[in-house]
């Protein structure tokens, strides 16, 4: 799995990156909002000496099962799940708009992730929140 720097050192990146997608692909915008939150989960699981967790189904098995990752789960099941759908399906007609990533994807469930790690690893990853690059006129 890693150590749990890695991983924060990753979530920031790819937090970065996820700012500057141009609107155009709220489908990449959802992707990277998922990578963002797995690699937050990675640094709490690397954090806690769990050391299973090599694949989407074995960290999906620990959140389920472990009654401290309860809210983590709660808000990555349904991120995790709208990510599979925007990445296989290859339907635009089922992308969240771009103008309600900030508030459904976002706002739903990449923030309450972060706190959510945050406060089980005793730290504060308080990071600003993120905001849509403005379009081109």
């Amino acid at each position: 799995m890693g150590d749990s720097q890695k991983h924060i050192r990753q979530w920031e990146h790819n937090r970065t990156f996820l700012a500057s997608i141009p609107l155009e692909y709220p489908d990449w915008m959802v992707t990277v909002t998922f990578y963002v939150a797995l690699h937050a989960i990675d640094a709490l699981l690397a954090h806690d000496g769990v050391g299973r967790v090599n694949s989407h189904e074995s960290r999906n098995e620990v959140l389920i099962k472990t009654k401290r990752y309860q809210q983590v789960w709660k808000h990555y099941q349904p991120l995790h799940d709208l990510s599979r759908r925007i990445r296989y399906l290859a339907e635009p007609g089922i992308w969240v708009p771009v103008d309600r990533i900030t508030k459904e994807v976002w706002g739903r469930y990449l923030y309450p992730i972060e706190r959510s790690v945050g406060s089980l690893m005793g730290r504060d990853f308080s990071a600003a929140p993120l905001s849509l690059p403005v379009k081109n006129p």
